[in-house]
């Protein structure tokens, strides 16, 4: 008996020390689980960053390829400061952005002079059908553009996808400044389009070209009425009948007053007219010239579009343009002239 017993004592020793070791064992591995799982949530957290900040960047380069995609064009400025012209030689565009369901666009290229009635001063190449890289090798010229004019004013081009059923689409746009471009220097863009558009608020009224001359032979101050850029549109269409008023105050006689012809719906009249007032060269220079162009209206009231006064009293460029018309007889002068909203008839 005393030997099961002691059999049994050796036997329960042994087991109480496995026991314990297992404790042990089953202790160091519970510790080592819950490093593990710290350490697998730290990993999780990093690659779920990883994927995010990978995300974004395949999101980025989507949106740049976007902006590239709307493809680029071609074209060169020429400014002619002795023919007051801007010329813009639209050469072609390539990579254009597909925008009907076809995969193809029917593009077209505007122009706009800004600050600036974007009607008025609108000029647009012909539209070629179903192309994503259009060759156009048109030339669009801007008439009435002086130094000052390049020193301010920017060139919006604009390519967009004509659509017969609906709204043209803009397809892109590009902004040049014209302060970079030197007078008789003809530059050459080759540009990305970019998808951003501009409002153009600030509208002016447009410039008459005129013409001075006094003629000794004659007696009299001859008075050329060539043509008007960029007039503001008066009528529903976007256009206007414009017609040109020309007065020397004060008026003396019934000869003081000429008005053209009517031009009808255009923003851009050639008029070509001369009108002559006999007047003395010692009374002229005690003269005011008023001229004024006007929007035609069947049955209604004409609309004041804006004028100009050439005199003594004057400033800037008309002041110079009377000056060397009264120094220079005998000799035709030429000046672009910027309308103003000052309607001399309304002070009548």
């Amino acid at each position: 008996m005393c030997c099961v017993l002691t059999v049994l004592c050796v036997v329960y020793r042994t087991w109480a020390v496995w026991s314990g070791f297992v404790c042990c064992v089953l202790t160091v591995l519970c510790v080592v689980y819950r490093t593990w799982a710290v350490w697998s949530g730290f990993v999780c957290c990093l690659a779920y960053q990883g994927c995010v900040e990978w995300a974004c960047v395949l999101c980025i380069n989507s949106v740049v390829c976007c902006v590239a995609y709307l493809g680029c064009v071609e074209f060169t400025l020429l400014f002619d400061q002795e023919s007051s012209s801007l010329t813009c030689h639209i050469i072609k565009a390539k990579g254009l952005k597909p925008m009907d369901s076809n995969g193809l666009a029917d593009p077209y290229v505007k122009l706009h002079l800004l600050p600036g009635a974007s009607k008025a001063n609108k000029l647009r190449t012909k539209t070629l059908r179903n192309t994503l890289n259009p060759v156009w090798g048109e030339t669009l010229t801007y008439h009435g553009i002086t130094a000052c004019d390049m020193s301010t004013r920017t060139l919006r081009l604009c390519v967009c996808d004509m659509d017969r059923l609906g709204r043209n689409e803009l397809i892109g746009e590009t902004l040049v400044p014209l302060k970079k471009l030197s007078a008789g220097e003809t530059r050459r863009y080759n540009v990305c389009l970019e998808r951003a558009v501009l409002t153009d608020s600030a509208a002016d009224r447009g410039r008459v070209l005129l013409s001075l001359c006094y003629s000794s032979q004659q007696g009299a101050l001859c008075v050329g009425l060539i043509r008007c850029v960029h007039l503001a549109a008066m009528d529903a269409n976007g256009y206007s009948d414009p017609f040109v008023k020309v007065f020397l105050r004060p008026d003396l006689g019934k000869k003081s007053k000429y008005k053209t012809s009517v031009k009808k719906k255009t923003l851009n009249p050639e008029f070509n007219e001369e009108f002559v007032f006999q007047v003395s060269h010692e009374e002229l220079a005690k003269r005011t010239l008023e001229v004024t162009v006007w929007d035609y209206d069947l049955g209604m009231s004409n609309d004041f579009i804006g004028g100009v006064q050439l005199g003594i009293d004057a400033k800037g460029e008309e002041l110079k343009h009377w000056f060397e018309c009264l120094k220079f007889k005998d000799k035709k002068v030429e000046y672009w002239h910027t309308l103003t909203n000052h309607n001399p008839e309304s002070c009548d």
